[in-house]
């Protein structure tokens, strides 16, 4: 009698949170322009939108149970500073 392996349980697959990672690149893209004089003025939309989608995504992190929100959190707060960043380099210069 031949020995057959038992399947392995399939573990369910963590919900992804595109939003969430589309946040967190703005923002860290969005804080590294901020800091540049000139080019800053890039970082204002990214920022801007980084916020936007940041509050999406926990927003859709809330609903789904069991998702993570660290990624969303942390977009947030990076388009948060970022944009703190450029408002604080707009009124130097004004």
């Amino acid at each position: 009698m031949a020995y057959q392996p038992q399947p392995q349980p399939a573990y369910p697959a963590q919900p992804a949170n595109g939003m969430a990672v589309t946040s967190l690149v703005l923002g860290i893209v969005g804080l590294v322009f901020s800091f540049i004089p000139i080019i800053g003025v890039i970082a204002w939309p990214l920022t801007i939108l980084g916020v936007i989608f940041g509050g999406v995504g926990l927003s859709k992190a809330n609903q789904v149970p069991g998702a993570p929100k660290g990624m969303a959190v942390a977009g947030l707060v990076c388009s948060i500073v970022g944009l703190v960043i450029c408002v604080i380099w707009a009124a130097a210069v004004s």
